[in-house]
């Protein structure tokens, strides 16, 4: 399974970027740290090269 990529915003302002292999580890991870902070999850389309100009598509989004 292709990874996902989460951008999430914490209570306080922070941002930050990463690659998770699925929302819902990150959706378990993040409850075990007892962040509190929103999140948009993005997947690549099938039929993308890998290169970092192909666009993400807006996968799952949610708050914690």
């Amino acid at each position: 399974m292709p990874e996902v990529r989460i951008t999430w915003r914490s209570a306080d302002g922070e941002e930050r970027e990463e690659l998770w292999p699925s929302v819902e580890r990150f959706r378990l991870w993040a409850r075990a740290q007892g962040l509190r902070c929103a999140w948009t999850a993005y997947c690549q389309p099938p039929d993308a090269t890998g290169d970092d100009d192909d666009e993400w598509l807006v996968l799952d989004l949610g708050q914690l």
